[in-house]
């Protein structure tokens, strides 16, 4: 099954809602969809933007390589519209494992 990690930039969370409901909503969002391989927040961002960036990574299965990009995106949206509900983001991005590396994917639209 290809694997895949989708994340966005937190901004803030929302009043009253504490830092870790922010990388569950993103979790849980994913769970929901597809098997979830790791969920977790990534401060050395705060080094490079000045926001720490919430991610999950998740597998789909198998069909073809367009088909599970899409399929990536559209779970990438979901994340996004989870954390939406609980905190500020800004730049979601999606990418697939190839070859030992992370390859950033284009927006499926």
């Amino acid at each position: 099954m290809p694997s895949f990690r989708a994340g966005v930039a937190i901004q803030r969370s929302r009043s009253g809602v504490p830092p870790e409901a922010v990388l569950n909503a993103a979790r849980t969002a994913v769970a929901t969809l597809c098997p979830v391989e790791d969920a977790f927040v990534d401060v050395a961002a705060l080094a490079r933007t000045g926001l720490p960036r919430v991610t999950v990574r998740f597998v789909v299965k198998s069909s073809n390589d367009l088909n599970e990009d899409a399929e990536a995106w559209q779970i990438g949206k979901a994340l996004a519209a989870a954390v939406g509900n609980v905190a500020d983001w800004k730049d979601l991005r999606v990418f697939r494992r190839s070859t030992g590396r992370w390859v950033l994917l284009e927006d499926q639209g």
